[in-house]
């Protein structure tokens, strides 16, 4: 069990390690002249099967960046507070990181008590009730210590050793992860960097990349909670002897995962804001942003409104200047640049860059919706906003593969084009086009169909194609050159439309029709305008347009396809022989076998051709 010390600057955390430990956590010769820790430090203790990991943090206000650095939400707290002075400034901030971090169990050392009368004892002890009062330390024992006399330090001691025992290895099956706070050289052995497994876990010869960069390594050996060890889990403080990075500059901050990472500088996070912050938190204040090890500056965006007052909770946006590798439900802490002090925290939401509007009550849903405590409660909550892009939604939870498809599984949904909607919403649709494509031809009988960027603006263009071929596949709509329209429709003729086909006629009803040219200085048409009336009348289909030249009468096209069809029965056939089977121009029989090719009826090989359609392909459908 890791054990994260924390409280106020001179209330005896050091000194309290040592004499639980034998180690002097204070590291650096700074630390060591002034008396004051400076950096995070580290000591293990191992007795009867148990080891406890102590994490030395900095009480000064100064070094609270360090403080935060050494702490995860899986830790264990020690709330250190002396006797004579009681809970000092420092004691409430960091009671309030450690909530804000996600920690959820701990002890208070009451120090140096040798130094004070029962009178200052007791009041002491009220004030640190009051002071944990709501927090998750309320009720939490307080231990009397003296670190000069030893008084308590044994009965602190084995109240730890007796947590630890409750305290179990942590799994998930995350990609590994952890924010390195160390790196140094050791010699015989190389480059070592030590932090805390944020998630996943990590082996003996696996691979693993640094963050920022990308750089490659493997893990060479790796100790747990100070011991050699074969992997390490969630929650244990790891060291790693790494291969493939000496010449990489590595630092506090920085990170090791198990596949490539990219970083990401705007996080959405349903954040608390401190109930002792002096003044209320308006939009676009400048903030540190601290994540594990890691730090940044950053704007802090409101979603809603303009400020939020102190003991508020609600979604914000962090612009960080830097990019963090924070992930769905890391913990994050914010403090104030003007006024060098904890504003607040919370918990990472969503790490995609902004897409649109900030405040689009679309957007403001889905991130209601992915402040879900787990991927199956997000995805449903997602499913009753509309359709739910697959990848974003995996990438937000750090999902495989496997993880989503068993997810989408059973979420028992309608997928399309990488998207997922519920059966209802795809249904719904479904008939909103049927419903509307029936009425539009009820209207207007004349109507030849409704292409796809006709229908409702209320079915997203994205849906629109398979939604309509479905309504195909089941008979309730069919579909020709790109336009839909019901089954049963019969299309009416315009009366401009029937007047021309009156004309047109008698000069199509027969074997082999004059041009369309002959045709239209017969009937004292313009060429270009004839030729548009001749395409409104073929995509009704009451005349079949061979090419720009020719048009029949369907009645006329089928002892066509008759012949095509009796030549093909007797072997592959040549133009000559349809010519002179139809007893047409050689010309015209050219143009009909090239009209029947691009229906798919005829397949031409060379000279020569063969049926290999339905007759169908060449006549229009009634």
């Amino acid at each position: 069990m890791i054990v994260t010390l924390a409280g106020h600057v001179d209330h005896g955390k050091t000194t309290l390690v040592r004499q639980l430990t034998g180690v002097d956590t204070d590291r650096l010769a700074e630390e060591r002249r002034r008396g004051l820790t400076i950096d995070i430090g580290f000591a293990y203790l191992e007795e009867n099967d148990v080891t406890l990991g102590f994490v030395d943090v900095p009480g000064h206000h100064r070094f609270i960046h360090n403080m935060v650095a050494g702490v995860a939400s899986m830790q264990f707290a020690l709330l250190v507070i002396a006797a004579d002075d009681g809970p000092m400034p420092q004691s409430r901030e960091h009671l309030q990181i450690l909530q804000l971090i996600g920690v959820q169990a701990g002890l208070i050392a009451l120090t140096k008590c040798d130094r004070v009368g029962p009178e200052r004892l007791a009041a002491a002890k009220a004030e640190i009730a009051k002071l944990v009062d709501g927090s998750f330390l309320q009720g939490a024992p307080v231990v009397e210590t003296s670190s000069e006399t030893g008084v308590g330090i044994n009965a602190l001691k084995q109240m730890l050793l007796d947590a630890a025992r409750g305290y179990g290895a942590e799994e998930n099956d995350k990609p590994f992860r952890m924010a390195i706070d160390r790196a140094f050289t050791l010699r015989g052995s190389g480059l070592v960097v030590t932090g805390t497994v944020h998630s996943g876990s990590i082996s003996n010869d696996q691979e693993v990349f640094l963050f920022p960069g990308g750089s490659r390594g493997r893990v060479r050996s790796l100790h747990a909670q100070n011991k050699a060890a074969k992997s390490a889990v969630v929650g244990d403080r790891t060291a790693l002897n790494l291969t493939g990075l000496e010449g990489a500059a590595i630092s506090r901050g920085q990170w090791l995962s198990a596949v490539p990472q990219d970083g990401h500088r705007c996080l959405v996070l349903e954040m608390t804001v401190l109930e002792d912050f002096p003044r209320p938190v308006r939009h676009w204040t400048p903030v540190h942003v601290y994540h594990a090890t890691t730090h940044s500056t950053g704007r802090l965006a409101l979603l809603e409104g303009n400020r939020l007052e102190p003991g508020a909770k609600a979604l914000v946006e962090i612009v960080a200047d830097e990019p963090l590798l924070a992930k769905h439900g890391d913990r994050l802490v914010i403090r104030d640049q003007g006024l060098d002090r904890t504003l607040g925290g919370g918990t990472l939401v969503d790490n995609r860059k902004t897409r649109g509007r900030r405040r689009d009550p679309e957007r403001l849903a889905a991130l209601s919706a992915y402040a879900q405590a787990d991927p199956q409660s997000c995805l449903h909550a997602l499913l009753d906003i509309g359709p739910v892009r697959l990848g974003d939604f995996a990438a937000v939870w750090d999902l495989s593969e496997d993880q989503l498809r068993i997810l989408v599984e059973n979420a028992n949904v309608e997928q399309h084009g990488g998207e997922a909607l519920t059966t209802e919403l795809w249904n719904k649709w479904r008939q909103t086009l049927l419903v509307e494509c029936e009425a539009r031809h009820r209207d207007d009988p004349a109507l030849q169909g409704l292409q796809e960027n006709e229908f409702d603006r209320d079915v997203p263009p994205r849906f629109r194609s398979d939604l309509l071929n479905t309504l195909v596949a089941d008979d309730r709509l069919e579909q020709q050159a790109g336009r839909f329209r019901p089954k049963q429709h019969k299309v009416v003729l315009a009366p401009e439309e029937e007047q021309l086909f009156k004309r047109l006629e008698p000069l199509l009803d027969q074997p082999q029709p004059p041009s369309v040219g002959d045709i239209g200085k017969a009937m004292g048409i313009a060429l270009p305008l004839l030729q548009r009336g001749i395409k409104s009348l073929a995509s009704k289909k009451v005349v079949v347009q061979i090419n720009d030249k020719r048009v029949y009468l369907p009645g006329q096209v089928q002892p066509l396809v008759d012949i095509a069809e009796a030549l093909s029965q007797q072997g592959p056939f040549t133009a000559r022989q349809f010519r002179d089977a139809a007893e047409i121009g050689r010309n015209v029989a050219i143009d009909i076998l090239e009209y029947f090719d691009a229906k798919g009826f005829t397949r031409r090989n060379g000279d020569h051709r063969t049926v290999v359609g339905t007759a169908e392909r060449a006549l229009p459908a009634d």
